[in-house]
């Protein structure tokens, strides 16, 4: 089954700042790895406060910490997936707190992209460990096989990178949610080979 790199049709990158120096260290949300702890110190704040409003309508939140998901997308997730975590966040506007956001974790990290119809530059020279810089990253057209008891996944060679299952896909194309995105490549290069399915 084809998977799908989710993202937001805005970018939110720098909507939101991860307090790195007091919350659980991001890289620990890399590893594709469960937490058996049901509470972590994951403290966020809204940069700017003209970004509010946009913050408290947004799906998915990037930072340079986790993703963090709004209560509607958790929801739909939940319901057709039981492999991922979600933990309670403090989210604050000056002294304002933000509810309705939760730090998602993908526990699953399996290799996703198709390396052949992908352009990339090697960052390291670890055959076992090799850190891609991608021009152009193209997914592999099985990732989720039948046998595969999951549908979410993070992507190996990119490890920011959230794929999912065509069901997933669906089921968040049925839920009516607005402002997602969904593609099999990431294309950096002026060549504009990406094509994004929008709701």
């Amino acid at each position: 089954m084809k998977g799908y790199i989710i993202s937001t049709t805005k970018n939110t990158n720098d909507w939101v700042i991860y307090e790195n120096d007091i919350s659980t260290d991001y890289q620990e949300f890399l590893k594709g790895r469960f937490f058996p702890e049901k509470e972590l110190p994951l403290f966020f704040s809204i940069s700017k406060k003209s970004n509010l409003n946009k913050v408290k309508s947004a799906l998915i939140l990037e930072s340079s910490g986790p993703n963090l998901v709004n209560k509607l997308l958790k929801e739909v997730l939940e319901a057709n997936t039981n492999t991922l975590q979600f933990f309670d966040v403090e989210l604050y506007c000056e002294n304002e707190k933000i509810e309705g956001f939760f730090a998602l974790n993908v526990p699953i990290k399996i290799p996703c992209v198709n390396i052949e119809k992908s352009e990339y530059r090697l960052l390291n020279f670890d055959v076992n460990n090799p850190k891609y810089m991608f021009y152009y990253m193209k997914l592999k057209d099985d990732i989720f096989e039948k046998e595969l008891n999951f549908d979410v996944t993070l992507c190996e060679e990119m490890p920011r990178t959230v794929v999912i299952s065509e069901r997933i896909k669906k089921a968040l194309f049925n839920a009516n949610l607005k402002g997602l995105q969904f593609s099999d490549s990431i294309d950096i290069t002026p060549q504009e080979r990406t094509i994004y399915e929008k709701i």
